[in-house]
């Protein structure tokens, strides 16, 4: 290739995770992949389409008239376009991981809200305390003549600096934090992955926002509260029906907050179990001592006829070598998101013309592909040497294929036609197990294997299983690979149980995410109840000083105090459970063999939450037994 431009530094190409190194025309692909003219294949749907729509013109104007042309399509190619509809969805996304995508975005925006929620709740609890120990200066300044909106003003000022403060706070956390989670979030590949967690201009001004606003709104109400005393009981320091008020809202707001921290606490539940269940899950094939490493000859001038001559060799080489048991070549690895489709017809099936054909994912492979993998053959045979190019076509499929398209009958011995649906067709002369192909949580994929020695593809990965050590193999086996070629690039190289690992990613974030969220969301939990009753405990001394008086024993004020703290957490809760009932059900598209109501995951949850509040009222309880009786009837 000759270099014909450089793009700026800035520019990552059409998508916002994946960021390519180098473009080349779309038009040298045969080049590039030599014997492998998918350009020409109809039912070939690897290309993604990009556009940029004329000023003055709608998305729906535009989604209408390529609509217009994909039903022109459709008249002329009935077996492959009937039915289809163009979609424009916006740039930044590769369609297929969009909604995914998506769905995680928002509920991560949901648990952050939640905890935001949490949070403030727990500093209005604060506040209204504050405020009830501040009612006789507050009193005093409403009798010399201070306005209550001027009284409202200032409560609130203090409120939203003391939330300003907090969000400076954070943008010192996050600037620490963002760090951490990119290198964290990154995905164990050879290709540039953009994780862009920066903290810019806007989200500076979005914390800004968001601190002044959450200083206003939860700053209000004991505001509020605090400047509506009934002035002779508060400069007399008695109680008053103001305060009975602002205890019934300090105790509702420790129920919103139990309620809040269950619902977190099971969301962060749920993805950790379902964590737990992916790594249990069985992919159909043995990782277990294998090694891969791919190569591409097409990109080192190999014609169809060297490569594979250089396949052949490789195969034979790496199979000599002490530490390899078996090898295997393939165009497509397990549980990777490089899968191609295409269309699959049976041989004298006519489909009616609403009908459309099954779409299946294919691939190319070596011989001895399932014997290595430990994919079982439901019946007939791998692929052989005497499987070339000049030999009768022939191919394997899934078990999930042969049901669709051979029901109630053996598939061995039928043949079927890909692509376009007009030939050459192809004998079925083994069905394999169904395994993972792109996610451990997807349901069983038509699939169709091709004879990579009937089906040249310059690009191949090797697949080794070993009897030693994998990672111990890989030198041996890249020093077989160049002393066939020494300008031939090995890439991608990795354990197959690494490559697995890539699989959990999404399993892995959302559970350090989530997980790291409901620690947050306990902590704030027991920080509150902890802290109403405390402030209850003290505001009730002189009553626990002459219940002791009266003979009351030390385990009786324990019980009491534990019942009013206890009774709070219950009605939470209660309420939290009714919540998360309803709310988990976002979850599903993150959650791997895992319901969204999980009994487990409630009760276990639940328990939690009872043993840390439980924790949480016992430190202010007991020390509510340690009063003197004689001190608290002098109390105040």
């Amino acid at each position: 290739f000759t270099v014909v431009g450089v793009a700026p530094k800035e520019l990552n190409g059409t998508d916002k995770v994946f960021a390519p190194d180098v473009w080349v025309p779309l038009m040298m692909q045969r080049e590039i992949e030599p014997g492998n003219d998918y350009l020409e294949a109809r039912g070939d749907g690897r290309l993604f389409v990009f556009g940029r729509i004329k000023s003055g013109v709608s998305t729906e104007q535009a989604s209408g008239q390529l609509n217009t042309v994909a039903q022109n399509l459709a008249r002329e190619y009935p077996r492959l376009n009937e039915g289809t509809k163009i979609e424009l969805v916006p740039l930044g996304i590769i369609p297929m991981l969009r909604t995914g995508a998506i769905g995680f975005s928002g509920v991560l925006m949901g648990v952050v809200l939640l905890v935001l929620l949490l949070a403030c709740t727990n500093i209005a609890n604060l506040l209204l305390a504050r405020s009830t120990e501040r009612r006789k200066e507050i009193a005093i300044r409403l009798a010399l003549g201070a306005s209550r909106w001027r009284l409202i003003r200032q409560l609130l000022t203090e409120s939203v600096l003391l939330s300003l403060a907090g969000g400076a706070l954070g943008i010192l956390l996050a600037l620490w934090v963002t760090d951490i989670a990119a290198t964290a979030l990154k995905p164990p590949i050879d290709f540039s992955v953009l994780v862009d967690l920066r903290v810019d201009w806007r989200v500076l001004g979005f914390t800004l926002l968001l601190a002044i606003l959450t200083g206003i709104v939860f700053g209000l109400v004991p505001a509020l509260q605090a400047t509506k005393p009934d002035v002779i009981p508060a400069l007399k320091d008695e109680s008053s029906l103001a305060g009975f008020k602002r205890s019934r809202l300090r105790n509702a707001l420790v129920i919103g907050q139990m309620a809040l921290s269950l619902l977190l606490l099971i969301c962060a539940g749920l993805v950790l179990r379902s964590l737990q269940q992916a790594s249990a899950i069985d992919p159909g094939f043995k990782p277990e001592n294998m090694v891969a490493m791919s190569v591409d000859v097409g990109l080192q001038g190999y014609d169809k006829g060297q490569g594979q001559a250089f396949y052949q060799q490789l195969i034979e080489r790496v199979a000599a070598l002490p530490e390899v048991e078996s090898v295997t070549l393939a165009t497509k690895l397990p549980l990777s998101l490089n899968n191609s489709t295409t269309s699959v017809f049976r041989e004298g099936q006519i489909l009616p013309l609403d009908a459309k054909p099954p779409s299946v994912y294919y691939a190319q492979i070596g011989t001895e592909h399932f014997s290595t993998l430990r994919i079982p053959l439901v019946e007939g045979r791998e692929f052989t040497l005497g499987d070339h190019e000049d030999a009768p076509r022939v191919c394997v499929i899934n078990e999930t294929l042969a049901r669709q398209l051979f029901p109630n009958e053996t598939a061995i011995g039928k043949r079927i036609s890909y692509g376009d649906g007009d030939g050459p067709f192809t004998e079925v002369v083994g069905v394999a197990k169904d395994y993972k192909y792109v996610s451990l949580g997807e349901r069983p994929h038509a699939f169709i294997y091709q004879s990579l020695l009937q089906n040249y593809n310059n690009h191949a990965t090797l697949l080794v299983r070993t009897r030693t050590e994998p990672s111990a193999a890989i030198p041996a086996i890249r020093r077989t690979v160049q002393s066939l070629d020494a300008t031939l690039p090995v890439y991608d190289v990795k354990t197959l149980t690494e490559h697995m690992s890539f699989s959990l990613l999404p399993a892995h974030a959302a559970a350090g995410l989530l997980g790291s969220f409901g620690i947050l969301a306990l902590a704030l939990a027991a920080l509150g109840i902890y802290g109403v009753m405390s402030y209850a405990v003290a505001g009730r001394t002189r009553e626990i000083g002459v219940r002791m008086a009266l003979g009351a024993r030390g385990a009786d004020v324990l019980r009491l105090v534990l019942r009013q703290g206890m009774t709070l957490v219950a009605l939470g809760v209660a309420l939290g459970l009714v919540a998360a009932y309803a709310a988990t059900r976002m979850l599903k598209s993150l959650l791997y063999s895992v319901s969204t109501s999980d009994p487990v995951t409630f009760a276990v949850v639940t328990l939690l939450l009872a043993i840390v509040a439980l924790l949480a009222c016992y430190i202010p309880a007991r020390r509510a037994t340690k009063v003197d009786p004689m001190v608290a009837l002098r109390y105040e």
